[in-house]
């Protein structure tokens, strides 16, 4: 391994782990250290690059006030990253992330080139050299020294770090190879291309290429996005998982579950109580209870029920952890049913966003042309005015849709306990798989029906027990005493001391002779055992109904999304490309045109909506049938 990259290194050292490695569902492998500080920084780098490249375009159009040239200016900065690469291969380095810091220093200093010329031939514009060509030839002239000079110096400066070789040269060479290859082709190419691109566009028609006012404001926003961009590098990451990932995620973290688990365990651990027999009774005395001598005696002795009463102690604590883990069960599908309808929402949301992305690329378009044409009297006002708002409309749906994927995010987050912000892999809504299952199987399966009928033995192992409280209690006991003085025993006086203990075993038996109380219980514990019937054969009843229900959803929704995959989705498309070339050939007026693009964009908005209905009613019937995964 030594001598790469660590980027590559930990290429292969995935590659490996995945042949060689199956983890559980739930668990993965994350990289730290240095590629961890590599990965963060290309993540910056892949913000800050773009940024800057935006925030030179946009100070170039304010400082020349002419798209055309601001894209004549930027041509220096492909031309410079092709020598800040090729200098990178001459020298057999990777790419880094201090040659990325080095390619924004060298977009700057190239830019910088293409300002000098270009400024200098605008001066000599305004002086009243009228000839383009002439003008070229006067700028290079004038302004060849200083390009070379800006060029010259900043390479210079940098070619004792592309050098050197002490301590800190792998993080300085890259960047200085970048920015003095860059250089040399930059120069070289501005000298002759960015004049070239200038003779073109003048020499054709001024009117392409002259600058239309544009929205100030526009581009304040698109420099203040540049600059607030940089907010988000620091914002919480978001990570994404796939549905099977974030179930199993949820079952192992989710905090109500965990309480669901301890109440399992509670349970077992009850269970050893249900042999549970009184106290032991000691008893003492101690005087002249035999004679005018004082004796002592003790008595130990225990009480038991029945010993059907333990057998039906015991049946019952079985029966309340079989309970308890139906409950686990019923909290396990409740938890992974959340988690289905709020990642299928988030896939809704997201493929919600997209379409109403695309359809405010087309009412920004309309309403700039609207104004466009407003301006030049082609139309009325109204027109504007009405394309304007619509636009308006769709930016705030937008941000409505924002807003939800906000909280949906959070809801997911908080289903899974987890710091970091959850997003779902499928950013695309599409159809859930599922092929529907019988009635009695739906029965079986369902954890909560099956918690129900656990319930109703408990009550019927709870009434058996009351019943078997009636039975009699047994005791049985040992005692030892003195007894003091002179006894006659067979016919001859004897006499005893304290040493001498007399002992014996006891046994009783305690009969109940009222039963009405037990009777009254028992009653009470067979209504009880009526009622759990009663209530697991309605529950049984409305799963079925709400079963059938949602079968009927199934298939209403299933042809529904069918029917827009089939045929509305392809004539959606049709129409939207019919209706912008009619309404750009002039073959179709503007009330039309929204009537068209209104009817074929709602039709790919009611199909979102029949998908996103039919996958909700899927996930209803596997909570159902108490499917999880």
């Amino acid at each position: 391994m030594r001598g790469r990259d660590v980027q590559s290194v930990i290429k292969d050292v995935s590659a490996r782990i995945e042949q060689r490695i199956k983890l559980p569902s739930g668990y993965f492998i994350a990289y730290g250290g240095q590629f961890k500080n590599l990965e963060a920084a290309k993540a910056r780098l892949a913000f800050a690059v773009p940024v800057a490249l935006l925030l030179i375009f946009v100070l170039l159009f304010f400082t020349f006030n002419s798209l055309m040239q601001t894209l004549l200016i930027f041509t220096a900065v492909p031309l410079s990253a092709i020598g800040g690469i090729f200098a990178l291969w001459l020298r057999d380095m990777n790419f880094s992330i201090s040659a990325g810091v080095g390619f924004i220093a060298l977009f700057g200093v190239a830019v910088l080139n293409g300002i000098v010329l270009l400024a200098e031939f605008n001066r000599l514009e305004k002086e009243g050299m009228a000839d383009a060509k002439e003008r070229v030839l006067t700028g290079l002239q004038s302004r060849l020294r200083p390009v070379i000079m800006t060029a010259a110096v900043a390479s210079l400066g940098f070619l004792p770090m592309a050098l050197s070789t002490s301590a800190g040269a792998e993080v300085q060479k890259p960047l200085a190879t970048v920015v003095i290859g860059g250089l040399v082709t930059a120069t070289i190419l501005t000298l002759i291309i960015l004049p070239v691109f200038y003779l073109l566009l003048s020499t054709r028609s001024k009117r392409l290429f002259k600058r239309r006012k544009m929205n100030k404001a526009l581009l304040t926003i698109l420099l203040l996005f540049a600059t607030a961009g940089w907010n988000v590098l620091s914002a919480q990451p978001v990570r994404r998982v796939n549905l099977h990932d974030a179930i199993q995620l949820a079952l192992d973290n989710n905090l109500s579950l965990r309480a669901s688990t301890y109440a399992v365990e509670a349970q077992k651990a009850l269970k050893g109580s249900s042999f549970d027999l009184p106290k032991i009774s000691v008893e003492g005395e101690y005087g002249q209870f035999n004679s005018n001598s004082s004796d002592n005696s003790y008595t130990i002795s225990q009480s038991f029920a029945f010993p059907e009463v333990y057998l039906r102690q015991n049946k019952l604590a079985s029966a309340g952890i079989k309970n308890s883990e139906w409950q686990l069960k019923t909290s396990q599908n409740e938890i992974a049913t959340e988690v289905k309808q709020t990642y299928w929402h988030l896939s809704y949301l997201f493929s919600k966003y997209k379409l109403w992305l695309y359809q405010d690329s087309l009412y920004s378009g309309f309403s700039r042309a609207a104004e466009l044409r407003a301006r030049e009297g082609e139309t009325n006002r109204l027109e504007m005015i009405t394309a304007r708002s619509q636009s308006m409309e769709i930016k705030n749906q937008l941000q409505q849709i924002k807003a939800d994927l906000g909280i949906f995010k959070r809801q997911l987050q908080s289903l899974l306990n987890l710091d970091e912000v959850i997003a779902p892999s499928d950013t695309l809504l599409k159809r859930i798989d599922y092929i529907p299952i019988s009635d009695s199987a739906v029965l079986r399966k369902n954890p909560s029906l099956s918690q129900i009928n656990q319930q109703m033995e408990i009550a019927k192992l709870e009434r058996r027990l009351e019943g078997s409280h009636a039975f009699p209690d047994f005791k049985i006991g040992y005692f030892s005493q003195t007894m003091q003085g002179t006894q006659e025993i067979n016919g001859a006086p004897r006499t005893f001391g304290a040493g001498v203990r007399f002992t014996g075993i006891q046994a009783g038996i305690e009969i109940p002779l009222w039963f009405n109380q037990y009777a009254s219980k028992v009653k009470a514990f067979r209504i009880k055992e009526q009622e759990a019937h009663a209530r697991a054969d309605y529950f049984s009843k409305s799963l079925q109904g709400k079963y059938q229900s949602l079968m009927d959803e199934f298939v209403k929704y299933g042809s529904s999304v069918t029917y827009y995959e089939t045929q509305a989705l392809p004539e959606a498309a049709l129409i939207i490309d019919q209706s912008i070339r009619s309404y750009k050939a002039g073959a179709l007026d503007y009330l039309d045109y929204v009537l068209s693009l209104g009817r074929a964009l709602s039709i790919r908005q009611n199909y979102l909506e029949a998908l996103n209905n039919y996958n909700q009613t899927v996930i209803n019937i596997e909570f159902i049938t108490g499917k999880i995964f």
